[in-house]
């Protein structure tokens, strides 16, 4: 019996470099870009969501992420994620919770 695993979305996340001061004492903001191109599948919740997360707060979530790779980054609350479904609709999230498995990862935005 074969299993399909189709990780048909993938999932980016954004990075802040730090500013910087000249010579003169001019302060100039760094960039934010988006990074990597993980795997990933993502079902939508269809309805307003609630769930108590690991730090103790209940928060509303739109999309559970998961089957990501049980190697990528830890994601923190707050961070600014992209996710790219089916026909490259992409969609922006701040992380309201992430959980590492032992075969995978998951995360709710």
């Amino acid at each position: 019996m074969a299993v399909l695993n189709r990780n048909s979305n993938r999932l980016q996340y954004l990075v802040s470099d730090s500013g910087y001061e000249d010579e003169n004492g001019y302060y100039h903001p760094g960039e934010d870009y988006w990074e990597g191109d993980i795997p990933c599948d993502a079902v939508p919740s269809g309805k307003a969501d609630e769930k108590e997360f690991e730090d103790g707060v209940t928060r509303k979530y739109s999309y559970e992420v998961y089957n990501l790779p049980p190697d990528c980054r830890n994601f923190t609350i707050g961070d600014r994620v992209k996710l790219i479904l089916l026909g490259g609709i992409e969609r922006e999230f701040n992380v309201k919770g992430f959980h590492r498995y032992q075969l995978q990862c998951k995360i709710w935005v």
